[in-house]
């Protein structure tokens, strides 16, 4: 079972001044189990692309498919298809609406029609892996941090159960523990057999979690494939729309006084590798 996305086009205000090609034969497969990162600059079309994988969006041509279902197949099926499909959209504030957090959790369940009892337990067992109090929920969510409203807008579509999971740039607003509880626990939501689609900038996160990476430029694909393709294309030439990690510009730059360091993206192994070049 998976999502495809086959030639997708989409294009905003069709037949106006306004008309914007966002999307151009686009191509994609996510299955469950697999963690994908969507990596681009900004208006490359990555938040377009997340919104057509639950329906959110239609193609202007093209095909998108949720477990052999296209999204234009009705309403009946656009719903079916938003229940396997969550969508974390990037700012929270977009997402968030209820006037407590326990209504905010509720929505979604109450919405496919989860018994009363089973929302109060997949509301309790989705915040804790959130790392949200149970303390929170009697209070409005626009009273929470900023990384409080990150953990609970990914909680409440978690809460759903979903058989896909879109995050559009989840990491922003989290501080370095959080970031790094939060890839911690999406690693470990794909390893149960959860699909994750993870909209970022940060190419060094994409090519140090990811399963496959797909590289887009003004709508199009410049590059699909494993991290280590992606890598090797890099050290080779430059990739469209795309800056080599500082990580791995600093190692280049040892490399070319001399130093016999591999690349890599681990900086404890950077800073190991070096501490043996130097006493060598």
């Amino acid at each position: 079972m998976s999502i495809r996305v086959e030639s997708l086009c989409y294009v905003y205000h069709p037949g106006t001044p306004l008309e914007t090609q966002a999307l151009s034969g686009v191509d994609l497969i996510v299955e469950r189990g697999t963690w994908v990162a969507v990596v681009g600059q900004t208006g490359s079309g990555k938040s377009t692309l997340a919104q057509h994988l639950n329906a959110l969006l239609l193609p202007s041509s093209g095909r998108v498919e949720v477990d052999e279902v296209p999204t234009t197949a009705g309403a009946l099926a656009a719903r079916e298809i938003r229940r396997k499909v969550g969508l974390v959209f990037q700012y929270p504030e977009h997402q968030l609406f209820a006037e407590t957090v326990r209504e905010e959790m509720a929505f979604g369940p109450r919405n496919w029609e989860f018994p009363e009892e089973e929302i109060k337990n997949s509301t309790r067992k989705a915040m804790d892996l959130l790392g949200l109090p149970q303390e929170l929920l009697d209070r409005s969510p626009f009273e929470l941090s900023g990384g409080q409203k990150r953990r609970l807008s990914i909680a409440s579509v978690l809460v759903s159960r979903p058989d896909y999971l879109v995050l559009d740039e989840p990491t922003a607003g989290l501080d370095a523990q959080g970031r790094k509880e939060l890839l911690y626990l999406l690693k470990r939501l794909v390893k149960e057999g959860l699909g994750v689609v993870h909209v970022t900038h940060d190419l060094e996160l994409a090519l140090t979690m990811a399963d496959r990476i797909l590289v887009l430029e003004k709508g199009k694909t410049v590059f699909c494939g494993t991290p280590g393709s992606l890598l090797d294309e890099l050290l080779e030439r430059p990739v469209r729309g795309l800056c080599l990690p500082p990580i791995l510009e600093l190692v280049s730059g040892l490399r070319s006084y001399g130093y016999s360091i591999p690349y890599t993206l681990d900086s404890e192994e950077l800073a190991d590798c070096l501490e043996r070049e130097i006493r060598s």
